[in-house]
């Protein structure tokens, strides 16, 4: 099956055929490596993004209108899923950063002006902060942490989570209210 050429390999993972699929997996594999590789320097995390990239070609298999050869239409999921890889770090950090560090949870710089007072001040509104977001049910964090962390698709939100898609959208906004009146609540939103 390895030698039939990549259209007669797509139609018959289409019908259904898992070895047909296998096979374009293997004979794209490290192409996508190659693409991939100079980006990613640890090892985990590009074996991570190769198999998110062939998922997400299966996932798609059925969009793919031979407009390009397959191994350029398999490069630009690979781009993709990288470029999502790095917006998901950056929110990521920036996630962390604001749960972490009082100076961002109150958006208040600290100066070295700043007084004892005004420091405890600080340190206990981003106790609050912290607070606020661990006091949502654990199923709006993890909605939350899948949609806005990790800069997952309403899909696969609710592939994982197993519920529905208006589940999802409903979690993520009940949740995105509470904490808005739980800011409020604190002084830390205006009302």
């Amino acid at each position: 099956m390895l030698r039939e050429p990549d259209d007669i390999l797509i139609r018959h993972a289409l019908a259904g055929n898992r070895r047909a699929f296998d096979a374009l997996y293997r004979r794209h594999r490290e192409q996508i490596y190659r693409t991939l590789a100079p980006r990613i320097l640890d090892r985990d995390t590009l074996d991570d993004l190769v198999q998110n990239t062939f998922l997400r070609a299966f996932q798609s298999l059925h969009t793919f209108k031979g407009q390009s050869a397959f191994a350029t239409w398999l490069t630009q999921i690979a781009l993709n899923v990288y470029r999502s890889h790095l917006r998901a770090q950056q929110t990521r950090q920036t996630w962390i950063t604001q749960t972490e560090d009082p100076e961002h949870l109150t958006g208040i710089a600290r100066h070295s002006s700043d007084t004892p007072e005004h420091l405890l001040q600080t340190q206990e509104r981003a106790e609050l902060v912290r607070k606020s977001i661990q006091a949502l049910p654990e199923h709006y964090r993890k909605a939350m942490w899948l949609r806005y962390v990790l800069d997952w698709s309403y899909e696969e939100i609710t592939h994982t989570l197993e519920v529905p898609a208006g589940t999802v959208k409903t979690w993520l906004s009940r949740a995105r209210n509470q904490i808005k009146r739980e800011f409020r609540k604190i002084g830390l939103q205006p009302g």
